[in-house]
């Protein structure tokens, strides 16, 4: 309103200067016109910002002068607000000066405002520590032991008196881990809509198992007799021996997004996410013996050794679509900050199993079979399916602005991931033969494809750069 009534005076008075009856006859020159509309100082008259017409030196004193002054008019957008980076964790609307004003929040034109301000930070970075835990791996029974004194063939066998399972049976690797999130993003030119790139990883946790005791086995259901049974990797009787197992696990994700503003307004920003993810899951499981017969046993002589392993790799690759959004609602300096997004496409999930038995008998050499115990000829080898996949996260954040380029943040994000293949579903305890024998009767173990659900959870804490 201001502005408007500036040009009403000056049009009157330009109108008034240019009529019949102020018109002035004398030659001398007209001061010049000038209209400023960033004052320093609207107390002193040197300071002040005015908008004057003269019709001459000689007739400055006459009743025909006309001289229109127009008060001091201070418009400084950085003075009405608080210029805070324009980053989607921050706000992309400005901040009023003293706090969020919620009366100012309804301003419908706060992007168009932010036109004014490109110069400003269109670009901004956030480096996240996490805390997270990862879904746990529940293992069968996989190493057992007996008291002293068990009979070879009922040591280490499930459902027998004082069998003790040393390693599986449980849950394990869902402690919390480390992580990281970097994401990175670019603001358009109406400093509303963007484009971002995130990623992350939760990384690779793993739990390990050694045992060289005395009494040691691997329990299995043996197909052929229909029961729990075991094989012995030691026995104080005739046979030495050791197990080692490692189970390991990883997660990563990648994110490309449009960010389109659907709400802005000093206090809140709604933002609709568009765009692709990327997510890996990676499990293995490897099991290792190695046995040392110490007293021939028929027709296998004393010293004669025997070292197997099985392995198991889950692979699982997830491409799709994602979609959802991010709210904001700002209070002075502080931000809070809540995510929606689901991922639906396509998981495919690769899984390899192996193993091997390596013979050696002193004085005759060595002979390899293909198959371990869980690993066999009956399921080794390496498989492949896809499945639709959905995968929703949700997060909360509570940012602190520290100035202008910087805000710390904390939060808790959940990442739930359906239809994945996990390590632990690619374990069949039963088996129709012992390594080295050749398959028979039911052909086990087997692998078919099984799917679990897998959620990822934790804290966040993290840095915010605009710039």
């Amino acid at each position: 309103m201001l502005a408007v009534a500036i040009v009403f005076v000056e049009a009157s008075v330009v109108c008034a200067a240019d009529s019949p009856e102020t018109k002035s006859t004398d030659s001398a020159p007209k001061s010049a016109r000038k209209m400023t509309w960033r004052p320093v100082s609207g107390k002193s008259s040197a300071d002040s910002k005015a908008v004057q017409l003269a019709s001459s030196e000689s007739a400055a004193g006459s009743e025909d002068s006309v001289a229109t002054d127009v008060a001091p008019v201070s418009y400084d957008f950085y003075d009405s607000f608080v210029g805070d980076p324009l980053s989607p964790d921050t706000t992309f609307g400005m901040q009023p000066v003293g706090g969020c004003d919620c009366g100012f929040c309804d301003a419908g034109d706060a992007c168009d405002s932010m036109a004014m301000t490109s110069h400003r930070n269109r670009f901004w970075g956030r480096a996240e520590y996490l805390a997270w835990s990862l879904d746990a791996i529940r293992l069968p029974p996989l190493v057992t032991t007996s008291p002293a004194g068990t009979t070879p063939e009922n040591t280490g066998v499930l459902g027998q008196s004082g069998t003790t399972v040393l390693f599986g049976g449980n849950e394990i690797l869902d402690a919390l881990r480390s992580g990281v999130r970097i994401s990175v993003g670019r603001l358009d030119t109406n400093h509303c809509d963007a484009i971002e790139l995130s990623a992350l990883g939760v990384f690779s946790d793993s739990e390990s198992f050694s045992n060289n005791g005395t009494l040691l086995a691997r329990p299995v259901f043996n197909t052929q007799t229909g029961a729990e049974d075991a094989m012995l990797i030691a026995h104080p009787d005739f046979l030495r021996g050791s197990v080692r197992v490692q189970v390991e696990n990883e997660l990563y994700a990648f994110d490309v997004l449009r960010r389109l503003r659907l709400v802005s307004s000093a206090c809140d920003n709604l933002d609709l996410l568009i765009g692709y993810r990327h997510a890996r899951l990676d499990e293995m499981l490897r099991i290792d013996q190695s046995s040392t017969y110490t007293t021939a046993q028929g027709q296998i002589v004393s010293g004669t050794s025997v070292v197997l392993f099985d392995e198991f790799d889950v692979e699982n690759q997830f491409n799709g679509a994602e979609v959802g959004f991010h709210y904001r609602r700002r209070s002075g300096t502080w931000t809070l900050a809540t995510l929606l997004k689901v991922g639906l496409g396509v998981n495919t999930a690769d899984v390899t199993i192996d193993g091997g038995t390596t013979n050696t008998v002193p004085g005759s050499g060595s002979a390899s079979f293909t198959g371990g115990l869980l690993a066999q000829q009956t399921n080794i080898g390496q498989y492949e399916d896809s499945q639709f996949t959905v995968i929703p996260e949700v997060g909360i954040t509570l940012s602190k602005r520290i100035d202008e380029f910087v805000e710390l943040s904390i939060g808790y994000s959940l990442l739930y991931w359906s239809n994945a293949t996990r390590v632990a579903d690619a374990i069949d305890r039963s088996v129709s033969q012992f390594p080295p024998e050749p398959s028979s009767g039911s052909g086990n173990p087997r692998f078919s494809f099984e799917t679990d659900d897998f959620i990822a959870h934790g804290l966040t804490t993290g840095v915010n750069f605009s710039f």
